[in-house]
């Protein structure tokens, strides 16, 4: 019973970013890559940020499947968003149909102007 309550405790604790083994410059030089990619090209699937992935000089990503898992690391940061666009119909399209479009998220706005409360700060210059 123990161990079932264990195991009821990891499964509730949520999902956490996947740890990556190689830390250090690797890795930030794949997320670079990928993010000049995105950056630079908009919405894109996997096909194609492969393709211009091989294109790069210089690029740290070792395959595709290490290009997913650096993909699916950044999306879990919050970094890159997916989208799934259909040919047609929802209900009707084949997975055939169906493309996923990785693009970058948008940074947040601070407004460095708002008080604790939330109230306007009146020293400060309003744009």
């Amino acid at each position: 019973m123990f161990t079932t309550a264990v195991l009821w405790a990891r499964r509730s604790s949520g999902l956490r970013p996947g740890k990556l083994n190689n830390l250090g410059e690797h890795v930030e030089s794949a997320s670079q890559t990928l993010y000049k990619i995105l950056e630079n090209h908009g919405p894109i699937t996997v096909t194609d940020c492969w393709n211009h992935a091989a294109q790069m000089e210089g690029n740290a990503l070792k395959s595709k499947q290490h290009m997913k898992m650096m993909l699916r690391w950044m999306r879990e940061r919050k970094t890159v968003q997916i989208i799934c666009q259909h040919a047609r119909d929802k209900k009707k399209s084949t997975p055939a149909e169906r493309k996923f479009l990785f693009f970058l998220t948008p940074p947040k706005v601070v407004d460095l102007g708002q008080t604790v409360s939330g109230q306007h700060d009146s020293t400060a210059p309003l744009a």
